[in-house]
């Protein structure tokens, strides 16, 4: 059920945050939605760790992220109204160098979109579709040449680096 500014004020009176944060933790607020991603970032510019694991927010809050001046982690695992429409959105956060989705509904294919994130050096994603999945990581590690990946929190291992 989203719920508006109003709600988000009565719960956490005025929004006291800092603009800078090493580790912003979020996942603590599990009725967290959009609109409440929206009043707790009011005066937030930049995050290190944004955690948002296991809220209720959808790719809409992904939109709001791209306002930050950064955010170099992004924990969204079982944000489960989260999907591939979120990836020019998150194309935007440039910054990003660890990005989890496992248990979103961000595919392969949409990791593969990620085009604009040349700084990622780790990516933790969900897979069930095995159809293609050698040749679609060999696409991304040639997109991502520093990037480590990990499927179904298994370490994804190139044939090379044995």
């Amino acid at each position: 059920m989203p719920r508006n500014k109003k709600y988000w004020k009565r719960r956490f009176g005025a929004a006291e945050t800092t603009a800078y944060y090493h580790h912003f933790d979020l996942r603590p607020i599990p009725d967290l939605d959009d609109e409440g991603l929206a009043y707790l970032l009011t005066n937030v510019k930049g995050v290190n760790m944004l955690d948002l694991n296991e809220t209720e927010i959808t790719n809409t809050s992904i939109a709001l992220l791209t306002k930050l001046e950064y955010v170099n982690e992004l924990r969204l695992k079982g944000c489960t109204e989260i999907d591939n429409d979120c990836i020019a959105d998150l194309n935007k956060i440039t910054s990003l160098q660890f990005l989890h989705v496992k248990n979103t509904g961000i595919t392969i294919d949409g990791i593969l979109q990620l085009t604009a994130l040349t700084k990622l050096t780790t990516i933790l994603f969900s897979n069930d579709d095995n159809k293609d999945v050698k040749e679609k990581m060999l696409l991304l590690k040639a997109m991502l040449p520093n990037c480590s990946f990990a499927i179904n929190s298994i370490p994804y291992i190139f044939e090379e680096e044995y």
